[in-house]
């Protein structure tokens, strides 16, 4: 059981991080839109859950949610249900997270996380129950709550020139996550194709490497473990019309077997009339 438990908070942040990034976007228009992401959730060839992550934009604003539900005995072991939203605004290309939210509903271990940003900057946090108190835990400092990007923005991966794995994929990202700071680094593999229902064309595929920097508990096996993984990547399809690409498919090395986060359907990823591939400036 413990394996289980130690993966806890990983797969709840990695669930929502995949790949962590500010996005960018010149695109933005007053008239609602929204598109949803359905994946599979397995471990080791063993379906344990379903998510969804969906978009809806209003002129400069943005909403985005996750939830996910686990099966049978993993609804014990992770939760039976989680649940994410963040709202926030566009302003001067760049997408910034104003309230974040995070309920784990777990009879015996709820969780939740309360968070408020501006710019960029964490103002508030409220964890429930609070993280306890550990010789080991290494400290939050004021300064890593700067220049941060909050889970669920971080889902929206900027293109900055090409859509090609050696210019989105080359990009370090700073995520805070309520609980703490980490860095995920995206490192170049391949662009390939992915045809399922609602898509059909191309991707980007990162290497990704996790990096601990501070609310973590110092030499625990499952931090040290996901800082010495070699085994995760991203795979990341581009929004029609849009300057930003999304997780299509997640894969990381745990210590009870390959974790897969897979899109099996994409609702409202219909291209713009012009079609034409919109870039940053």
């Amino acid at each position: 059981m413990a394996p289980f438990s130690a993966l806890k908070r990983p797969l709840t942040s990695l669930l929502m991080v995949g790949a962590l990034l500010t996005s960018l976007s010149n695109t933005a228009s007053a008239a609602l839109k929204s598109y949803s992401v359905y994946y599979s959730v397995s471990i080791a060839f063993i379906s344990i859950g379903t998510a969804r992550f969906s978009e809806t934009r209003r002129g400069s604003g943005y909403k985005l949610h996750l939830g996910a539900d686990f099966l049978g005995i993993f609804r014990y072991f992770f939760a039976p249900r989680l649940i994410a939203d963040v709202e926030g605004v566009e302003s001067g290309g760049k997408f910034s997270g104003n309230r974040y939210s995070l309920a784990v509903d777990h009879p015996d271990d709820p969780q939740r996380v309360d968070m408020t940003l501006s710019g960029g900057a964490v103002t508030s946090v409220v964890l429930t129950p609070p993280l306890p108190e550990r010789p080991d835990r290494v400290p939050i400092l004021p300064e890593q709550k700067r220049g941060v990007v909050d889970p669920l923005t971080a889902f929206l991966i900027p293109l900055r020139n090409e859509p090609t794995a050696s210019d989105v994929c080359a990009q370090t990202l700073k995520v805070f996550d309520g609980a703490g700071r980490f860095d995920i680094t995206l490192l170049p593999d391949q662009e390939r194709t992915l045809t399922i229902p609602g898509y059909k064309g191309p991707t980007v595929d990162c290497y990704v490497r996790y990096m601990p920097v501070s609310g973590h508990r110092e030499k625990r096996d499952n931090v040290t473990y996901m800082e010495n993984n070699r085994d995760i990547s991203v795979r990341l399809a581009q929004v029609p019309g849009q300057t930003y690409f999304v997780p299509v498919d997640i894969q990381i090395a745990t210590m009870i077997g390959n974790l897969r986060i897979e899109a099996t359907k994409i609702e409202g990823f219909e291209k713009p009339s012009d079609t034409a591939t919109a870039k940053s400036p």
